[in-house]
């Protein structure tokens, strides 16, 4: 089990991070749901998935973000590929 002052270290890190006051907390959202749907951090996903409604995220707006992340992801598989057909 993580030591208190660690876990708490890491909260504080973590809320900073959230209410970063540069990018709008909404945008902020959404790129933590596309980070951790291109991690496939499952726990994450539920978590964030079940807040979306109340972050005023729509259904449409988290399709959005899951195209990117596949679009994305495409392109890393597409590339990694091509390069190991040149070796």
């Amino acid at each position: 089990m993580m030591p208190e002052k660690l876990k708490q270290s890491y909260r504080e890190f973590h809320d900073a991070m959230i209410s970063n006051g540069v990018v709008d907390a909404k945008t902020t959202f959404m790129i933590q749901m596309g980070v951790a749907m291109a991690l496939g951090c499952y726990p994450c996903m539920e978590i964030l998935g079940g807040m979306a409604k109340e972050r005023g995220v729509s259904e449409e707006e988290l399709g959005t973000v899951e195209a990117i992340v596949m679009a994305v992801s495409a392109g890393r598989v597409y590339n990694q590929f091509r390069e190991v057909c040149k070796r």
